[in-house]
């Protein structure tokens, strides 16, 4: 039972650090969620050039799809909007993805003390992997002020898009599922 009691702090340490978001959010706390009814997408949404178009179209339809299902409508004039929607699509830094490694250990235990070492033994090449930034806005119509910020970065697949529109759509509902802040 205390070997229990003992190692149960450290497995909940170990879960929280596998936490399945990493969405970043950020709010104005005056600003008013419960009005937000009808949006317009901001004419300033967009990617950096070096954002793939597919990638941008990919990211615009997977939000437009939260927003209906958030029952959100799309309004008729920007008159008519409470909401602005804008999102971005940048590059994020690339990451390296180190080949998997035959690790040979060594060590000794006696008594309270123990000692080790380890070598890692490539068995492959590096991969460099490729990630985006997905950024959605929600901005005051009036004032066109940021209300709600909410960002994921995510990884590409530089193989297959349909494996990358499946990435996008669960990154764009992960971020809307912070939205409204709590």
């Amino acid at each position: 039972m205390r070997l229990l009691a003992l190692f149960t702090p450290l497995l909940l340490l170990v879960l929280s650090g596998c936490s399945s978001t990493d969405v970043v959010t950020d709010y104005n706390p005056r600003a008013d969620f419960s009005r937000y009814e009808r949006y317009i997408i901001a004419d300033t949404s967009g990617a950096d050039k070096t954002v793939s178009p597919f990638v941008v179209d990919n990211v615009k339809e997977s939000l437009q799809r939260q927003l209906k299902a958030g029952l959100y409508t799309l309004a008729d004039t920007p008159a008519n909007a409470n909401f602005l929607v804008r999102y971005y699509v940048a590059e994020a830094a690339e990451t390296i993805d180190r080949s998997p490694r035959l690790g040979l250990g060594f060590g000794s235990f006696g008594g309270n003390f123990g000692i080790g070492t380890s070598v890692g033994v490539p068995l492959g090449k590096d991969k460099i992997n490729r990630n985006i930034q997905i950024i959605i806005d929600l901005l005051n119509p009036a004032d066109n002020k940021l209300t709600w910020r909410g960002s994921l970065v995510v990884e590409l697949n530089d193989r297959d898009p349909k494996v990358n529109a499946n990435t996008i759509e669960r990154a764009v509902t992960e971020i809307w599922s912070q939205f409204p802040p709590a």
